[in-house]
């Protein structure tokens, strides 16, 4: 459960505003807004550092009668920082500022590694063979870049035929003589 920040409004007059001078944290919080007149607006303003890892949905929060209203405040970072948070209740009438510092999350919570995790395991031989399978057209590739350059060719001279132009007959040319490329280099192989 996050760290909660209570902030009470109108418990003593209207628009009164109280809050703790300051406030620490070392992850993500909420704003508890407690209401204990008529309904009211709240704005909140993170300031000073508190921008850099922290953010609110909204700045404008609407806090029925005599009930609570929870804000969350996500941090996003792990430095230790120092800011504010402004509160703004009555259209202005009342400000105040809380002193915000945001620690450095404790290492206890961290994860550790085993260090052997992070070398990789040997396969046997067998295993590896396995895994790595039988290609699908074999282990040459002339199979399937034959198949493609005979695809090209027979686009290009059908494109050269059925629109009777010299371009497109020049571009079937070109397609023919890459095929024939394609084919001497894999031959040599």
């Amino acid at each position: 459960m996050p760290d909660t920040l209570p902030v009470y409004i109108n418990r003593q007059e209207r628009h009164s505003l109280e809050v703790p001078p300051s406030f620490e944290t070392a992850d993500s919080f909420v704003l508890a807004v407690t209401n204990h007149g008529e309904a009211s607006r709240i704005h909140v303003h993170l300031d000073d550092g508190l921008p850099e890892i922290a953010s609110i949905e909204d700045t404008n929060f609407y806090v029925e009668a005599n009930a609570t209203k929870e804000i969350p405040v996500s941090v996003h970072g792990t430095d230790h920082v120092f800011g504010k948070i402004k509160l703004v209740s009555g259209y202005g009438a009342v400000t105040r500022w809380v002193d915000v510092e945001v620690l450095e999350p404790d290492e206890d919570d961290a994860v550790e590694i085993d260090e052997e995790l992070a070398k990789p395991q040997p396969r046997d031989e067998d295993e590896s063979d396995e895994a790595a399978g039988t290609p699908l057209l074999g282990d040459s590739p002339v199979l399937p870049v034959a198949s493609l350059g005979l695809l090209a060719l027979l686009v290009a001279v059908g494109s050269a035929a059925v629109f009777e132009s010299t371009v497109v007959a020049v571009g079937a040319v070109l397609v023919f003589c890459a095929v024939l490329v394609a084919g001497y280099l894999l031959a040599q192989q």
